[in-house]
């Protein structure tokens, strides 16, 4: 295989391409262990690195550079392989596994809107998928949300929310359901399936990030 591993901000980041990522991801669905496909978007590297309770359950989260931000900064034997990517496309081969195995997959997203994007977007390609969303604009609270996950127990749940409620739910939401694998995307795939582009945001935070490396890297050798 031509996946690598790199460390950046205290990560242990995987580097696949697609199809890669789409086979340990269905090989994942067999562990008795409940995993975590987190792909990490520029803004939220500093923050996950001083995610204490993420750290501990590392050895159960699959760390994969989530925009062109994270991957400008990884080494460039392996960024090649980073590039040959996309949320949206690795999305519809896990529901299409997820249809011809007969599993069900959940979305939870921010508000509605993005919630019927996505669950549209979906749907269209495969009408027969067992398919389930929630929104937190309509949840009242994370408990319910939990509870409505484990109702479905689904083997696919797809989180396609905000940074901060991201990192809030992974760090104690997520090992309180029972979704056999959970697929981090934050606004990555309503970005790609709405086309929304992001190309000054993403310049801007590479360079940030590159800049905040050097400190971190410089900070970490000293302790």
């Amino acid at each position: 295989m031509l996946e690598g591993r790199i460390t950046l901000f205290g990560i242990p980041f995987s580097i696949y391409n697609g199809q890669q990522l789409y086979r340990v991801s269905c090989d994942l669905l067999e562990e008795p262990a409940l995993y975590t496909v987190f792909f990490v978007m520029g803004e939220q590297c500093i923050r996950l690195a001083e995610a204490k309770n993420l750290q501990k359950n590392i050895e159960r989260i699959c760390w994969v550079p989530g925009d062109s931000a994270v991957q400008s900064i990884i080494p460039k034997r392996y960024r090649h392989i980073a590039e040959d990517f996309s949320i949206r496309r690795y999305i519809l081969e896990m529901c299409e596994y997820a249809t011809d195995m007969g599993l069900d997959v959940c979305i939870l997203m921010d508000d509605e809107a993005g919630l019927k994007t996505v669950f549209d977007n979906i749907r269209k390609v495969y009408p027969y998928l067992q398919l389930h969303g929630w929104s937190f604009e309509k949840a009242r609270t994370s408990e319910n949300i939990v509870n409505e996950i484990n109702s479905v127990a689904p083997e696919i749940l797809i989180l396609g929310v905000n940074s901060g409620e991201l990192r809030h739910y992974v760090e104690r939401g997520r090992w309180m359901t029972n979704a056999r694998l959970c697929i981090c995307v934050g606004e990555g795939l309503l970005d790609e399936m709405t086309k929304k582009k992001k190309w000054f945001h993403n310049i801007t935070m590479s360079r940030t990030l590159k800049r905040r490396l050097h400190k971190y890297s410089k900070r970490e050798q000293k302790e």
